[in-house]
């Protein structure tokens, strides 16, 4: 049984990686999202719940992507000093 590259390789894609990997790997969701409506073996409910499934993935890769990509805060400390207002 050939895969057609439908599925994720457990390596390649792991969530762990860096911001370009997890790119690719919500632009891989997207596109899994769209290749979902498109196969007809499964009823429409089921389509529809699989494309909403893989774009609701690829959202939450790219806000993670999102807060990665963002500098750190930087923590305010109050000083506790005899010179603190």
């Amino acid at each position: 049984m050939r895969s057609d590259n439908n599925q994720l390789d457990i390596f390649k894609h792991d969530p762990r990686l860096q911001v370009p990997a997890l790119k690719k790997l919500a632009k891989a969701h997207r596109e899994s999202a769209d290749e979902a409506l498109k196969q007809f073996q499964f009823s429409a409910a089921i389509r529809q719940e699989r494309h909403e499934h893989y774009m609701a993935e690829a959202k939450r890769i790219e806000a993670e992507v999102r807060q990665l990509a963002r500098p750190p805060r930087r923590r305010r400390t109050r000083s506790t000093g005899a010179t603190s207002p």
